[in-house]
């Protein structure tokens, strides 16, 4: 077995959640530790695993199929840690402005973000670092790049 460790913007487009997968294919959620070749990878700090497509076993495609696609996505801790944004922000009720810019899915009880969505929506490269902060905070423009998002809100990238 290979675990990596994904570093935060790694996008999920190679993996699903073991958590979902394991309920489909009706099986125990630690049966991947049993397979002969099987590459799992998970976020630093967090128990959650995600399973590489590719090595599913032949007879657990069909659960496969039906697995959510996470083209895109990270975990929201990865995402929070990632930006520097206060997860207090992936919260609906927070009325928070940038909830609103996000798209945000949860899945078996686990949130996720659409980071490839929101490089997108800013306009930037998908290798260039990202962080969220208060505009005010930032350094005068020439200094640092940023991104205006909200009235109060601005991504600095580099």
């Amino acid at each position: 077995m290979t675990s990596l460790i994904l570093p935060p913007n790694e996008f999920l487009d190679n993996y699903i959640l073991n958590a979902q997968f394991h309920k489909l294919a009706s099986i125990s959620k630690n049966a991947y530790k049993f397979w002969k070749k099987v590459q799992v990878g998970r976020y630093q700090g967090t128990r959650i695993i995600f399973l590489h497509k590719n090595y599913i076993l032949e007879k657990h495609k069909n659960a496969l199929l039906k697995c959510d696609d996470l083209s895109g996505y990270v975990l929201a801790s990865a995402f929070c840690s990632f930006t520097t944004l206060a997860p207090s922000h992936l919260v609906a009720k927070n009325n928070s402005a940038i909830y609103k810019l996000l798209d945000i899915k949860e899945l078996c009880g686990i949130k996720f973000v659409n980071l490839k969505a929101f490089y997108d929506f800013l306009g930037l490269e998908y290798n260039k670092h990202i962080y969220i902060e208060k505009c005010h905070f930032f350094s005068p423009a020439p200094f640092e790049k940023r991104i205006k998002i909200t009235d109060t809100m601005c991504v600095g990238y580099y």
